[in-house]
């Protein structure tokens, strides 16, 4: 198994870097991935000396080692506690990119304990670490911006109350003007 793996990583070596037709020449091509040349007259696709090299069988890993992680196990992709129990000493764990931070503190502490590898990460305990003061400081900014929300709205029946009292203030100024109105039409009557 280990001279397969060793073969593998010599041939993996010597692979090009297989890039579109005409990627040389068109900026969006390059990003692109490999698509086989369909022209009429292409020399790529007619494997003419001097052109960029096609994927081939030839390229392949061998049949055995295929698929496995470097270090010879069988990679299995892991995004809860019940997907981990089904992993054994010849697989190696991937954590889902979608799992959430305390999950994967959780499967990182089942990995931990139960001995397994971990393809992602070399040190478990400082990832663990890493996680949890990420956790904690975005609960206290939870924690801060309720509190800020919660004293916003404390002053906001304050403002309110104020608003009531000038507005009643203004309605019993309201009802004077009009009173003192109404005497000075009557005085100007009399």
């Amino acid at each position: 198994m280990n001279d397969l793996l060793q073969l593998r990583k010599t041939l993996k070596s010597k692979k090009p870097k297989f890039l579109r037709q005409d990627a040389t020449k068109i900026d969006e091509v390059r990003k692109r991935n490999w698509k086989q040349p369909k022209g009429i007259h292409s020399a790529m696709r007619n494997k003419k000396k001097g052109y960029r090299k096609q994927p081939s069988m030839g390229y392949g890993s061998p049949r055995k080692v295929r698929g496995l992680s470097p270090t010879g196990l069988i990679p299995i992709r892991v995004f809860n506690l019940n997907d981990l129990e089904k992993v054994t000493k010849n697989h190696a764990v991937i954590i889902g990119g979608s799992v959430g931070a305390k999950k994967r503190i959780e499967i990182l502490k089942q990995v931990k304990t139960r001995g397994l590898s971990l393809l992602q990460v070399k040190k478990i305990d400082d990832l663990i670490k890493r996680i949890e003061t990420n956790v904690k400081a975005k609960k206290e900014v939870k924690l801060t911006k309720k509190k800020q929300k919660l004293a916003i709205k404390k002053e906001a029946p304050k403002k309110e109350e104020k608003q009531k009292t000038e507005s009643v203030k203004t309605e019993e100024e309201k009802t004077e003007e009009l009173k003192k109105q109404k005497q000075k039409v009557l005085e100007k009557g009399l």
